[in-house]
């Protein structure tokens, strides 16, 4: 199993790259949100998910590598792949039309939206895939919102302000966001994960 690759980024391809590593090529698929963040050339360090995709008819099998700058996305494409009628290629797009972040956030606040722009994905694909990662991002799966305890005033802001930043929206923006959700509430704030959840819808 091919875990990451170290090599020389040697080409560009419009969805893939080739990483020279130690004299051999390997090509790699990667999503358009993250290609634009890798150098045109030079040392490079990919995440990889080893795809294996049998033809039914013909018995023949396709080999891709998706590759990823850090573990975290590469564990959002895999929980994505999980999902019921949504192959490699599929997560690829979704990967590929919105930054991660933007992509969990939207699985946590049961945004549909989003993944119902995205060519391939029908209104009920859309909500399977909120569905079954909701729960799943929104506890002990998700590094942001999972184990953060919910103080009051003070810390309960800044907590919440400290998961929106992990979850690579901008400090000001979600500080704004965030306030206008407090004074809504008044004196009696919301627990931090809905806090949070109420935030995003806020955006």
């Amino acid at each position: 199993m091919i875990d990451r690759l170290n090599g020389e980024l040697v080409e560009r391809g419009i969805d893939h790259v080739v990483l020279d590593c130690h004299g051999v090529g390997y090509q790699v698929h990667v999503p358009l949100t993250i290609m634009h963040r890798l150098p045109a050339r030079g040392p490079c360090r990919l995440f990889v998910h080893y795809s294996v995709s049998v033809d039914v008819r013909s018995g023949s099998s396709e080999h891709r590598l998706f590759g990823f700058q850090n573990a975290e996305e590469r564990q959002l494409f895999r929980r994505l792949i999980d999902v019921q009628g949504v192959s490699a290629t599929l997560g690829l797009a979704i990967m590929g039309a919105r930054e991660p972040a933007d992509i969990q956030a939207a699985i946590i606040v049961g945004d549909e939206g989003l993944f119902k722009g995205i060519k391939g994905i029908g209104p009920k694909l859309a909500q399977r895939i909120i569905a079954e990662l909701q729960g799943r991002l929104s506890t002990g799966a998700h590094p942001v919102l999972a184990g953060l305890p919910g103080g009051g005033g003070n810390t309960l802001r800044a907590e919440a302000l400290s998961a929106l930043v992990s979850l690579g929206l901008d400090r000001a923006k979600a500080e704004r966001a965030l306030q206008g959700v407090l004074s809504e509430h008044g004196a009696e704030p919301p627990p931090l994960e809905e806090l949070i959840k109420l935030t995003l819808k806020n955006l």
